[in-house]
């Protein structure tokens, strides 16, 4: 790599995970919005294309999680808890999200082994997700067959899955995302799994594994395939670490040399910062950490989360570009509605701006405001 310039992150929010004895307030059509992707009657006359990319961060259903979307005839609605960011997502044309819980069937159940309501993907769909990662270190929570179910389902719904496969056939189907005249290649991995296992009759196609060899020749197979843009989801790095190690940097080297355009990070837990790489074949990003999406994880910045926005541009010669990146915080708040727990996914920048429609105190709108500020510095000083 021969530069690095750090991200200058925008958009920047933080907040707290805060308890409040008020039913959440329902999402109000003046709230701010990000910005429309401009119409095609806004575009010079060229051949110039654009897609606008986004990814949030872990999807975790600790069990409290799940029992909060629990219904009185026993199915499970997750809707209520991204009705605040679904506004974002509409203005994309990709959303990816790390689907950190099998779904494995049966009765839900939170750490140290997760399984997930089958329901969370009818709601993540509903908000906006169009594809999902499946390589991280929970993927085996529930076994093999757990994790095949899982990407059976994601099939079911719709969703571009990467990083678990059904069969070698599947595994060697390139995911090419197209959309606005340009295709992104997607691919995930995981740096390992939670406790021993091994492949069942050698069929290493089940999973992905951080192995370079491997995600070398991957992205060699996304460009012959026609992928105009790269995107790898990595599972890695030091849970709680707010900063990224040395591997994680190697790492991005190497993807960023083997034609990686965009790194997107999970694992940590917390926020990690990102940095561009100039080279002669434009820019390209990574992000180490976006952090927590959803989860029932309450230790200091745990509840942080951000979700990334990214512009792939295609201009009217066929060169191509990031840009521009943009960084949204959010918080998973929890509030206790009638004694039991209710978890929303909370856009933080928009809760400071406008507090009143999401029922903040002056007291915690203060505080957020504060804590946005403290990320916000280090972020761009990183």
């Amino acid at each position: 790599m021969k530069r690095r310039d750090f991200l200058k992150w925008a958009g920047l929010s933080a907040a707290a995970a805060l308890f409040w004895a008020s039913p959440w307030p329902e999402p109000k059509s003046g709230r701010p919005r990000p910005p429309r992707r401009a119409s095609a009657t806004a575009c010079p006359p060229s051949e110039a294309r654009h897609l606008i990319l986004m990814a949030a961060g872990d999807i975790m259903m600790h069990l409290p999680v799940s029992q909060s979307a629990l219904q009185p005839d026993g199915s499970y609605d997750f809707r209520p808890h991204f009705q605040y960011v679904r506004p974002f997502f509409r203005n994309a044309d990709l959303v990816i999200g790390n689907l950190e819980t099998p779904l494995a069937g049966g009765r839900p159940s939170g750490y140290p082994t997760f399984n997930g309501p089958d329901e969370l993907l009818d709601a993540l769909k509903w908000a906006g997700f169009s594809a999902l990662n499946l390589a991280n270190n929970h993927s085996l929570d529930q076994g093999w067959k757990g994790l095949s179910r899982t990407a059976e389902l994601s099939a079911e719904r719709g969703f571009m899955y990467m990083g678990a496969y059904l069969s070698a056939e599947d595994r060697r189907r390139a995911r090419i995302f197209s959309a606005a005249g340009v295709r992104v290649g997607l691919l995930g991995y995981t740096y390992g799994v939670n406790g021993p296992w091994k492949y069942p009759d050698q069929e290493s196609w089940r999973l992905d594994f951080v192995n370079e060899e491997l995600m070398r020749a991957d992205l060699r197979a996304l460009r012959a395939a026609g992928a105009d843009f790269s995107v790898v989801n990595v599972h890695f790095g030091d849970e709680y670490q707010r900063l990224p190690n040395k591997r994680q940097l190697a790492l991005a080297e190497t993807l960023f040399e083997a034609g990686a355009d965009l790194i997107i990070g999970h694992h940590p837990h917390v926020v990690q910062p990102g940095l561009v790489s100039r080279g002669p074949d434009g820019a390209r990003a990574a992000v180490f950490s976006l952090g927590n999406f959803i989860s029932n994880q309450k230790d200091r910045h745990t509840d942080q989360g951000l979700m990334i926005t990214v512009n792939l541009h295609l201009d009217f010669q066929g060169r191509k570009s990031l840009g521009p990146i943009t960084l949204h915080q959010t918080r998973c708040l929890r509030r206790l509605v009638d004694g039991r727990p209710t978890y929303r996914v909370l856009p933080v920048f928009e809760a400071v701006q406008n507090p009143a429609a999401y029922g903040l105190t002056e007291a915690e709108m203060d505080f957020l405001a504060r804590d946005q500020s403290d990320l916000a510095r280090r972020l761009i000083d990183y």
